[in-house]
């Protein structure tokens, strides 16, 4: 393993266990609400019993590590047993900072925030704080037909409501789901951050023309696809091309020039890996 991988993974995991801290004691635990996952039990056990939510987090999350970490490779297993401690240490060293008391929502959306961005920085690089993850995992077992995600998603909903009934308050449930709607959203907008990109389904004439400019002009590679009309009952070769979205218009504007009758279709791509894009490593 690179040592500048293992530095860099450090520092996301570092980071992103930070910003859940902060997510969790200071905009949401103060009010009750939670996003799912372990810190839903730690705010519950912590407002009824007053038991620490560094001590919730790392017991109930090395019960899960026991049951769950054979799904695991090595390097994520090291990385998650990581997260799983450095969120404890942060969980206890941030309970000391001051709460956000001002407004309600403002706390429920910065804590969606924090907790999606630090959640994001640590899926990124493949680890995990444990908690709804290997819950997860180990309803797979008996649930193998039903998603990975839908399944996390069930237990962090499931638990949201058990933790709004616990407290007797809509209220509660009403904003723990917001919370956990928009640290979802943040979440996935960190792990594709940089990775999106177009691709171009290109049906044209001129394929010839078109091609020999994208790689000779703009050094992108392309892929000639053969393929039928129904309607014509011609033979074609449609062109696949993968680029950035700031190339889009100088693309569009080469092949409107060299043929103004070219069909395009353009589709989002969240994420490619290869050359000319993010390396695998």
């Amino acid at each position: 393993m690179k040592s500048k991988k293992l530095i860099t993974d450090l520092m996301f995991l570092t980071v992103g266990c930070i910003l859940l801290s902060v997510s969790i004691n200071v905009f949401l635990l103060p009010y009750k609400i939670s996003a799912g996952g372990i810190s839903t039990v730690g705010t519950v056990l912590l407002h009824l019993f007053g038991i620490k939510m560094s001590l919730t987090n790392l017991f109930f999350n090395a019960v899960l590590f026991i049951f769950g970490y054979k799904k695991l490779g090595k390097y994520a297993v090291v990385q998650t047993a990581s997260g799983i401690i450095l969120l404890s240490i942060f969980l206890e060293l941030t309970s000391h900072i001051p709460i956000y008391s001002q407004n309600e929502l403002i706390a429920v959306l910065s804590g969606g925030i924090f907790m999606g961005a630090g959640v994001g920085m640590i899926v990124k690089i493949g680890a995990s704080t444990g908690g709804s993850d290997f819950a997860g995992l180990i309803l797979k077992k008996f649930f193998p037909h039903i998603s990975l995600a839908k399944l996390i998603l069930a237990i962090d909903c499931f638990i949201v409501v058990v933790a709004g009934i616990v407290f007797k308050s809509y209220t509660v449930t009403f904003y723990s789901v917001i919370a956990l709607f928009v640290s979802s959203v943040v979440t996935d907008k960190i792990i594709t951050f940089g990775d999106d990109a177009k691709m171009l389904q290109v049906f044209s004439a001129e394929t010839e023309k078109i091609s020999n400019c994208i790689l000779n002009e703009y050094e992108r590679g392309v892929t000639g696809v053969h393929c039928r009309g129904m309607y014509s009952n011609e033979e074609r070769l449609m062109l696949l091309c993968v680029i950035t979205p700031k190339e889009l218009p100088v693309y569009m504007n080469m092949i409107k020039e060299t043929d103004k009758n070219a069909f395009i279709i353009i589709c989002d791509v969240h994420k490619v890996i290869g050359d000319g894009f993010k390396s695998i490593y």
